[in-house]
């Protein structure tokens, strides 16, 4: 079942949509970012919120939230991640995209997706399309690009995301979900989830986060995940996770590639897509006022490679004329 309901006090246009199925879980997102605004869980002791989320288009636009901007929960474009200075080349013409981020693009720059006001049909009573037209030279991006995304929450307890788009010019191209998950309610921070990521390589970068195109072993790293371990095991080694762990999913094929256990409110929640990279954030550095902390949330954001554009040996981050852009991401509940 989905519901509509007004998420701004302004403006009549943005509105939240909510998705419950019949198991009493609850997703709702707004067309503003497109946003996922609140997951709910019905566990035994009430309804349980799991990720990092406002309840108005308001609490969205307030000083406290953008002076530090996180990002909470919106679908990132045209590029999520980094692009080193902002600069590709693209039938051997530099192209200046925004920095945004220092003397990087990040997230799409200055006026991304995240900020957008996307249309919306209801396809069905567990399906919401959101779709959003970028044209030529929005934030000196190439080309008029169509992009569609389908929030699903099914009755098995998945909430599945599927981006396509289309583009009638070579475009750099990376889309994500920047969902923040903590499932303790907030009560607690994220370092005592368990994680475990299917993945024995990262990228290796630069103190700036810009990739070197070259791979590294996670093993006898604080990186390594590959068994399931507290997030705070080895943090203290680098402070902070921010980094793209390379992900087995060869020929675009949906696979399971992590999960994530809470033990005091026993959920525990699997990831399958078929991106080829998982940009895993601890949230260090999250800073919002009387409201979110440090660690209070932890991003899993299935994506394309950072740079993906400049580096010769990332075979993806560009999107053609007559092709389809096509991924999908699922989370699946168990509590």
């Amino acid at each position: 079942m989905i519901q509509t309901k007004a998420f701004s006090q302004t403006n009549p246009n943005i509105k939240q949509f909510v998705i419950t199925n019949k198991n009493g879980v609850c997703a709702k997102i707004t067309n503003y970012g497109a946003i996922l605004t609140s997951l709910k869980l019905p566990l035994k002791s009430g309804m349980r919120e799991i990720v990092l989320g406002f309840g108005s288009h308001e609490e969205y636009q307030t000083e406290a939230y953008l002076k530090d901007y996180p990002y909470f929960g919106a679908i990132i474009g045209r590029f999520a991640n980094r692009i080193n200075k902002g600069k590709v080349i693209i039938d051997d013409k530099e192209i200046q995209l925004p920095t945004n981020h220092g003397k990087h693009l990040l997230h799409g720059g200055h006026s991304g997706f995240d900020k957008q006001i996307w249309d919306t049909e209801i396809i069905d009573e567990s399906k919401l399309q959101l779709s959003l037209f970028s044209k030529n030279g929005d934030q000196n991006f190439p080309g008029n690009m169509r992009i569609k995304v389908i929030y699903e929450l099914t009755d098995a307890n998945e909430l599945a995301i599927n981006y396509s788009a289309t583009c009638d010019k070579i475009s750099p191209i990376n889309l994500t979900s920047h969902t923040y998950f903590n499932f303790t309610g907030g009560k607690e921070n994220i370092l005592n989830h368990e994680l475990q990521i299917d993945s024995d390589q990262i990228l290796e970068n630069n103190s700036e986060l810009i990739p070197s195109g070259d791979f590294l072993k996670v093993e006898h790293t604080a990186f390594d995940f590959r068994e399931a371990k507290l997030i705070k095991e080895d943090i203290a080694d680098i402070e902070n996770y921010d980094n793209c762990y390379v992900l087995k999913t060869a020929n675009k094929s949906l696979k399971k590639i992590a999960e994530v256990y809470e033990e005091q409110s026993n959920i525990r929640m699997e990831v399958s897509t078929d991106f080829p990279g998982l940009q895993v954030y601890t949230g260090k550095y999250i800073n919002i006022e009387n409201q979110f902390g440090p660690f209070s949330g932890l991003a899993l954001e299935t994506q394309g490679f950072p740079d993906a554009p400049n580096q010769a040996n990332f075979n993806h981050g560009l999107i053609h004329p007559g092709e389809i852009y096509q991924h999908q991401t699922r989370y699946q509940f168990h509590f």
